[in-house]
């Protein structure tokens, strides 16, 4: 007899190519702009700037959609069609920090997958997301699902122009960091999987 571990949950890592091109594009532009943004009301943060709220139009660009279809390609092994539901970036200069949530989206607009790309990201100053455990509440009681080596959280290794990919379900958060003249700027965004399988 063995244990089986039951529903693993899988995050996808990849890098996205043309980083340092897109942070010329974009960085200027969106520290200009999210100096204006307030933190949206069901947010509980210290003072992350984000155009989660906003209309904003910086990032409506084919440059930088077109590398994260790129980075898609790589995880999914069939013909597959995306859409994505909301697009948002995020500033943390000053020790910010975010609460635990989650991106499952709206009754009407939900999500399957959500992403983060780390812009402009500094090991020595800046906090990768911390993911919970979903069952880990299950875990502390069940005889079947025994804890993982992880224990009830996972910290990626994360580096400048970094893509995580990850399950819109998965609770994380984003712990305080470094108060730094380089911003920590983070593009996240959901998808919902229109269609995958073999091309018709």
């Amino acid at each position: 007899m063995r244990s089986i571990e039951l529903f693993p949950v899988t995050v996808f890592k990849g890098q996205v190519s043309n980083n340092e091109i897109l942070k010329n594009l974009l960085v200027s532009e969106i520290l200009n702009e999210s100096k204006d943004l307030e933190i949206p009301e069901d947010w509980t943060t210290h003072k992350v700037r984000t155009s989660f709220s906003s209309e904003s139009n910086i990032l409506n660009r084919t440059e930088l959609t077109s590398q994260y279809i790129d980075c898609m390609r790589d995880v999914f092994d069939k013909d597959f069609d995306v859409s994505i539901n909301k697009i948002w970036y995020n500033v943390y200069t000053d020790g910010e920090y975010q609460e635990v949530h989650d991106h499952l989206g709206s009754l009407f607009e939900p999500s399957h997958f959500s992403f983060i790309h780390f812009l402009c990201f500094d090991k020595e100053n800046h906090n990768p997301p911390e993911f919970r455990d979903p069952l880990s509440q299950l875990r502390t009681t069940s005889l079947e699902l025994e804890r993982n080596n992880c224990g009830e959280v996972y910290v990626p290794d994360v580096t400048e122009g970094d893509l995580i990919m990850f399950p819109s379900y998965l609770q994380h958060c984003v712990p305080p960091g470094k108060k730094t003249e380089y911003p920590r700027i983070t593009i996240s965004f959901n998808v919902k999987v229109q269609h995958y399988g073999a091309s018709s």
